[in-house]
């Protein structure tokens, strides 16, 4: 499964649950799809995923949420770029 789909799948479920909360911390941040930081991040947890390393997988998670509460960010995401 490519990154893209591992977004679109994680959106898809997020949204069917209710869980689109980027503050919600018992999920897994979301990337937004077509911003190439939130696609880094995504792949770097993939990769530790993949791996076994819940640590790097956490990091990465953070990581990614802390982009997402960026200045600005959170309003180009809103707007889909």
């Amino acid at each position: 499964m490519t990154v893209r789909q591992n977004q679109d799948q994680d959106q898809d479920q997020d949204q069917d649950r209710g869980h689109g909360d980027e503050d919600d911390l018992s999920r897994p941040p979301v990337p937004v799809p077509g911003c190439p930081a939130c696609t880094e991040l995504a792949i770097r947890r993939d990769d530790a995923r993949a791996r076994c390393n819940r640590s790097a997988e956490t990091d990465a998670d953070v990581l990614l949420r802390r982009h997402l509460r960026g200045d600005g960010v959170e309003d180009v995401h809103r707007q889909g770029h």
